[in-house]
């Protein structure tokens, strides 16, 4: 672990995590309507149709959901004096 994962707690983590999550749906917006639109389109042969729309969906967003990315979020949190705001949110880089 490193010196940020450990000055972080667990409850702060667990928001921080979410944080991440929900930019990672925000910059990935449009692969992920893409997905959604080709699941309803085809139902059950949602996993041969839309192999290219679900592979392109992850792609981006483990960009924003990694481990090195949430080390980043945890510095900048730290750093920014541990905001307890729930508006507060980090400047993400993909990875």
């Amino acid at each position: 672990r490193t010196m940020a994962s450990k000055e972080v707690p667990a409850k702060a983590e667990e928001a921080l995590r979410s944080k991440m999550k929900h930019l990672a749906h925000k910059m990935c917006k449009k692969n992920i309507e893409d997905f959604v639109a080709c699941s309803r389109k085809f139902n059950l042969a949602v996993v041969l149709a839309c192999r290219e729309e679900n592979r392109q969906m992850n792609e981006c967003t483990n960009k924003y959901t990694n481990s090195e990315v949430l080390e980043d979020i945890k510095t900048q949190w730290l750093k920014q004096g541990k905001p307890s705001s729930h508006e507060w949110m980090p400047n993400v880089k993909p990875k």
